[in-house]
């Protein structure tokens, strides 16, 4: 998308293949035009529109160059409206058990409320992408539009909410990295104003936003 001055859109997320010899590949998370289909749609009011839509994709390494990617290989493998242009998260890894992690904000503009902000808040509702740690199979093609997998073991898989969610509650994730030692999954989540919060994150946890910042209730 075209940026301003102050602007927190852009390349988000790149992250390799955990197993890159056999397959080269590298995928970006990006924020992109109003222009596709999305996979996962805002509701927003009439005559309004997305400010932008954020896009997970896949490249292969070029084979005539290994120092760079092959434009053309580009592969859309997932693509989310976003109302406004702030809170993206957007930080992407590979977590040790070969599956993707996806950090969302939770839609922009503040407070978690607003056009495409469901009542309530975006963050808290499992029926909303976005405000949430995602956990995918890059490899696999069970998903609504059959362009990745969705882990049998993901909290909300077989129990109520989008499939996708391995942890919600956020309201701009924008760093996370794990333990190489443990495993364990520390995530860094933007609070309103006065408090940051860093996050040990466990599967179906619920980190709060909108309701709490920090260990600190939010009205």
């Amino acid at each position: 998308v075209p940026l301003g001055v102050y602007d927190e859109r852009g390349l988000l997320g790149v992250a390799a293949h955990p197993l890159f010899a056999q397959h080269p590949l590298v995928y970006t998370y990006t924020s992109e035009p109003d222009t596709g289909m999305a996979d996962f749609m805002s509701v927003l009011p009439p005559g309004k529109t997305n400010n932008c839509q954020s896009v997970l994709a896949a490249w292969r390494i070029d084979p005539a160059n290994t120092n760079r990617l092959d434009p053309a290989s580009r592969h859309e493998i997932l693509r989310l409206d976003k109302p406004e242009s702030n809170h993206n998260g957007g930080a992407i890894h590979f977590g040790p058990d070969g599956f993707l992690y996806i950090a969302t904000g939770d839609g922009g503009q503040a407070n978690d409320v607003g056009d495409g902000h469901a009542p309530g808040g975006n963050a808290q509702n499992l029926n909303v992408i976005l405000g949430k740690l995602l956990r995918i199979d890059v490899d696999g093609t069970n998903s609504a539009n059959a362009q990745y997998g969705l882990p049998l073991d993901n909290p909300f898989a077989s129990q109520g909410g989008l499939a996708e969610i391995y942890a919600y509650g956020l309201r701009n994730s924008w760093s996370y990295s794990f333990d190489r030692a443990t495993g364990q999954l520390y995530l860094g989540d933007v609070g309103q104003n006065n408090i940051e919060e860093v996050d040990l994150i466990v599967k179906g946890g619920n980190y709060g936003w909108n309701l709490k910042v920090g260990s600190f209730w939010f009205d």
